[in-house]
């Protein structure tokens, strides 16, 4: 736990399923400086909130909420809880943003110039004729300001404990697309990715050599309707492949995106197949009931703009819960990564099913 003196605010806020040997705090300058800057504003809206920082300490000129993460939501719930505040706010998915309007928003820098590009689109689309981009030095694209200015003019302030924030006064009601959510033909398959999805423009590496080996994998599946999880589902490509093997399999697509998980409901509705499917937007695998006979998943291993692996230590800790009786877990990653004596510290059987130059295939069951 971290305490945050700012803005005559004293606030206690934690940053969720980091251990405690990662010293990460659940802000940074730049939140700091939308802070500062924010104080004489009536109302503002808050995209991208990394850990409710900005949540917490500008409650009370907040009107919307905007992430597309459900642990950035769990982490936003449980700072406002436990510093005792109430959100006066309405908190939305990026799904939702027809339903914001207001006059200034301010963005922290997301870290693909895709995802920046729709929200842009969606707030001048709902009226918004300020809208800032915090971040900090290290992180910033080197387009930026060029790219920033094709919607009005465009004021950078100075470096702050080197954070900055450029400001935006859009000067044009008429907005290039963004171009997402769009549409992919893949292996047979028709997608639907939207813009801050993984692999959004093309079938990402460790999922193409991960595809090579499904019919391996399925017929290592002892039930005849198994119950499947594609846990870090993106646009659902695995599943997708998999439930074409299986047919009669049950499948479930997890994300803490909620614009993967609309990817995945687009995708599936659009290769027509049938009903027996759910869809989670929620932190991996957390409170799920020990039913699946298969888990598939591709981990990441940054949170933001931090690089770790903690994330997939804990979805391989919530998938073992998971698994039902006989259960197992199928995973891909970069060979640099130490997932295989992480899963042995958790699984009785751990074993290498495959390995390219730059990715292996693990299965792990008890």
């Amino acid at each position: 736990m971290d305490t945050l003196n700012i803005a005559g605010r004293t606030l206690k806020l934690v940053r969720p399923g980091t251990p405690a040997k990662l010293p990460l705090r659940p802000w940074d300058a730049a939140d700091e400086y939308i802070i500062n800057e924010a104080q004489d504003l009536a109302k503002i809206t808050i995209i991208n909130d990394g850990f409710g920082a900005l949540g917490c300490v500008l409650s009370d000129h907040i009107d919307h909420w905007i992430s597309d993460s459900a642990c950035a939501s769990d982490a936003l719930n449980s700072n406002l809880n436990r510093n005792g505040i109430t959100a006066q706010f309405h908190i939305l998915s990026p799904m939702q943003m027809q339903n914001a309007n207001g006059e200034v928003a301010a963005i922290k820098l997301p870290r693909n110039a895709s995802y920046n590009h729709y929200l842009i689109e969606q707030l001048i689309h709902q009226g918004y004729r300020e809208i800032w981009f915090a971040g900090m030095m290290k992180h910033l694209p080197k387009n930026l300001l060029s790219f920033l200015q094709q919607f009005g003019n465009v004021q950078r302030l100075p470096f702050v404990k080197k954070a900055t924030i450029f400001k935006l006064a859009v000067d044009t009601p008429n907005v290039k697309s963004s171009g997402y959510p769009k549409q992919l033909n893949i292996h047979g398959q028709t997608l639907w990715t939207h813009a801050n999805v993984f692999g959004r423009d093309k079938l990402d590496l460790g999922a193409e050599f991960f595809l090579q080996h499904f019919k391996s994998i399925q017929s290592q599946c002892q039930k005849a309707q198994p119950k499947v999880a594609d846990l870090c589902a993106g646009s659902g490509i695995l599943g997708l492949k998999f439930k074409e093997l299986a047919p009669d399999s049950e499948l479930h697509f997890y994300d803490e995106s909620a614009m993967a998980i609309e990817s995945c409901q687009l995708s599936w509705q659009a290769n027509q197949t049938d009903s027996n499917v759910a869809f989670h937007w929620q932190d991996g695998l957390e409170n799920a009931e020990p039913v699946f006979d298969l888990i598939l998943c591709n981990p990441p291993f940054h949170e933001n703009n931090t690089v770790s692996d903690h994330i997939a230590r804990r979805l391989f800790k919530q998938a073992k819960q998971a698994l039902a009786e006989q259960g197992q877990l199928y995973i891909v990653a970069n060979r640099h990564l130490p997932y295989q004596s992480v899963l042995q510290r958790m699984f009785k059987h751990v074993n290498q099913v495959a390995q390219n130059k730059k990715f292996v295939i693990l299965h792990a069951h008890d």
